[in-house]
């Protein structure tokens, strides 16, 4: 039974397409059932085509990602991003959602990086993607990070890997982010269980001690991170741990926004783009990118709806 205060829009579409149940230990039949997702909701490919946009493949280094640059106007900065699908599944596509937007509306470009998966590339291999594709862009334009689920794994160790290395970045935007791989929610959560949480990690990390960077809040010294904005989803097993890094980093004096959105469930703004929870969370991270990079406040750019 789904809980009282879901949101109606996301407990109808749980009613018509209840989640498979399905053993993440088998990557075989993740990837099967992610393929098929794709299949039945119109996809792989660009849902949400504009005519200022122009959508590209490119290469940094070795490294293939998918870019969404203004056609009308030079960029302003550019988004680094990193799909979600629990490091096993997913692709550059993911970030179409905040990339359109961005660039059409805010002219700024988005670099969605294809970063090698899991298990066959364990850690660091999606995140050495991500410094690669960071060390090829022009030093001089201002740059911020994006991702959800596993990509915001990945966004988030990036930023601190940059700061580390003397890379200004001017923000974060992290969907309800995975980043600590020793909490687990055992809650109601039915887009991403309990245990496809602990076996993403197994998946990423193997049973080693985490490389530097892959886990980001098994990072204690936090100062001199960019700001963050982080989406929080009310009925997610990642819940917790994505409410802790936001008070760690308000801790360590790195400012902070959290969009707490009521009745949602984990990758709510990505798997539901219609439903208004998402377009209010998907606003809510354009424009605290688009602030972040031209150099105003979320506020100034669009009305930044972040619950308490």
């Amino acid at each position: 039974m789904h809980p009282p205060d879901l949101d109606r829009q996301i407990a109808a579409w749980l009613h018509a397409a209840p989640p498979v149940d399905i053993d993440f230990a088998d990557i075989a039949a993740i990837r099967a059932m992610s393929d098929a997702y794709m299949r039945e909701t119109g996809g792989p490919a660009p849902r949400f085509a504009h005519p200022r946009v122009r959508l590209e493949s490119a290469c940094f280094g070795e490294v293939a990602a998918l870019v969404w640059a203004p056609t009308d106007q030079p960029s302003r900065g550019t988004v680094i991003a990193a799909h979600g699908g629990g490091f096993i599944v997913g692709s550059a596509l993911g970030a179409e959602r905040i990339a359109v937007p961005l660039a059409a509306d805010h002219a700024i470009t988005t670099v969605s990086v294809e970063y090698r998966l899991a298990p066959e590339h364990p850690a660091p291999a999606a995140l050495d993607d991500m410094i690669t594709v960071l060390s090829h862009l022009d030093a001089g334009t201002p740059k911020a990070v994006h991702g959800s689920s596993a990509g915001a794994t990945l966004a988030a160790g990036l930023a601190l890997w940059a700061r580390d290395h003397g890379i200004r970045l001017v923000g974060q935007s992290l969907s309800c982010p995975a980043l600590d791989d020793r909490v687990v929610d055992d809650v109601w959560s039915p887009t991403w269980t309990a245990q496809a949480t602990r076996w993403m990690w197994r998946h990423y990390l193997g049973d080693d001690e985490p490389p530097p960077y892959c886990v980001p809040a098994r990072h204690e010294y936090l100062r001199g991170l960019p700001p963050a904005h982080i989406v929080i989803a009310a009925h997610d097993t990642l819940r917790t741990q994505g409410l802790a890094y936001a008070q760690r980093l308000r801790d360590q004096h790195v400012a902070v926004t959290v969009h707490d959105a009521p009745g949602t469930v984990h990758g709510f703004d990505g798997l539901l783009p219609d439903s208004a929870a998402a377009r209010s969370a998907v606003d809510a991270q354009v424009a605290a990118l688009a602030g972040w990079i031209t150099g105003g406040t979320a506020a100034e750019i669009t009305e930044v709806r972040a619950e308490p």
